[in-house]
């Protein structure tokens, strides 16, 4: 910790840089997907006054493969101070190996990284803490100027680096921003996990910022069990004002029986995401996530309610983008949806 000549109270590291590259980069459109073919669009016209106004006018979610420090500057010039809600479950620790178990039916396969993200990788991580920290600067000034006036930020992580974290976050929203930390208990304890010796991990932290002290929140009640009856039988009530320590949504990962499971080891469940983006967010709302992994956020706002949530996604990963694909494609009525390349493109054929 150190203080500079303002006495603002930062986070130092070896090589930090405090100006971000913003390198914009034309997008390419890979693929559209659910766009209304011409019998279809005759029934969407009679739905037509039921619907937004971004629905109206043509708006397409995007999933977009790509390094999400050049994909967040190339969105700038359109999405600057039009993001709602940011959501992102970034890799928690450094040296990490970051390949990737799929199973197949009772088999299971290895996914290794590509070579682009062995590249980004040890970009991030070869350095240590160091080049880590300065990843998530870069990126977490970008997001804030992405995010609106009544946006929030979400950045969910663990105990190894989580409260390096914090200060940067504190740096770059103010730390008059901050407004929770919260835990998340992950699951079950059993297995391996059981037998360490010392208190058993089974927490994730979650910081909660927003851009401004104007921000969008929907209070989340959680209803009374039942038979629970008021001492004043008169009053009526919904439920109980959720905490900041959630113990009720387990990850996929602790549940053999889980429904959700995709084969992707950092998948969060979706319960977990419509908190998030039921309290943060309003119907037509803009939700990012830019390390989406699995594509939980999507899958998400896409339920939620006719209307739901509009999104952006990205990821390094093209397994991380193929996975989402297919899920997305598994929820009916899943609304339109682009799959763009930033920095790696196609050749027309």
């Amino acid at each position: 910790m150190a203080q500079n000549n303002n006495q603002k109270l930062e986070l130092r590291w070896k090589g930090k840089r405090t100006e971000v590259e913003r390198i914009v980069l034309p997008f390419q459109v890979v693929e559209t997907i659910n766009e209304p073919r011409v019998g279809e669009r005759k029934q969407a016209e009679l739905l037509s006054r039921q619907m937004p106004k971004w629905w109206l006018e043509g708006w397409k979610n995007k999933l977009i493969w790509g390094d999400n420090k050049y994909v967040m500057s190339s969105l700038l010039p359109e999405f600057a101070g039009k993001i709602n809600l940011i959501y992102i479950d970034p890799p928690f620790a450094t040296g990490k190996n970051f390949s990737i178990i799929i199973k197949v039916s009772d088999l299971e396969r290895i996914k290794e990284p590509s070579v682009i993200e062995e590249t980004a990788y040890r970009d991030t991580w070869g350095k240590g803490l160091d080049s880590y920290l300065q990843m998530m600067y870069e990126r977490l000034v970008l997001m804030r100027e992405l995010l609106a006036e009544n946006g929030s930020i979400y950045v969910h992580l663990d105990s190894h680096v989580g409260h390096y974290v914090k200060l940067i976050l504190d740096e770059i929203f103010g730390a008059k921003n901050f407004h929770r930390e919260i835990t998340w208990r992950t699951g079950w304890v059993s297995g391996f996990k059981s037998r360490a010796k010392n208190w058993i991990r089974n927490h994730d932290i979650l910081f909660f910022y927003t851009k401004t002290d104007d921000y969008t929140f929907n209070r989340v009640l959680i209803p009374h069990p039942e038979g629970y009856k008021r001492r004043d039988s008169t009053e009526k009530t919904q439920g109980v004002a959720l905490d900041d320590v959630w113990i009720d949504i387990y990850s996929p990962w602790s549940m053999s029986f889980s429904k959700e499971k995709l084969g992707y080891q950092t998948q969060k469940p979706e319960a977990l995401l419509e908190r998030i983006i039921k309290a943060s967010s309003n119907d037509g709302d803009l939700v990012a996530d830019f390390f989406c992994g699995s594509g939980t956020t999507g899958a998400v706002a896409e339920k939620l309610g006719e209307l739901g949530r509009r999104w952006i996604m990205t990821d390094l990963s093209k397994f991380a983008i193929h996975t989402t694909r297919k899920r997305l494609l598994d929820i009916p009525n899943c609304k339109p949806f682009e799959i763009l390349n930033l920095g790696n493109y196609q050749k027309e054929l």
